[in-house]
């Protein structure tokens, strides 16, 4: 077991690394394959509680497909 927390922890290590190195010393194309993907499921995973919170959504109608406008010619 202790070789194996030795293993890992080694892993951990270099991976963080290795990605504070990419971070420091390229960060455009660490931004578009690391950073973009985890921020944008962020803002999707908390998206309904913002925009219910600053008011920015609505309650879907019921029958979705009828017309609003109905004898508004």
């Amino acid at each position: 077991m202790a070789d194996f927390l030795t293993w890992a922890g080694s892993l951990v290590t270099a991976v963080a690394l290795a990605l504070w190195a990419w971070r420091r010393w390229a960060p455009v194309s660490f931004w578009y394959v690391i950073g973009f993907p985890i921020r944008a499921v962020a803002i999707y995973g908390t998206w309904r509680a913002v925009a219910s919170g600053c008011g920015l959504s609505k309650r879907r109608r019921r029958w979705r497909w009828t017309l609003p406008g109905w004898g508004a010619e």
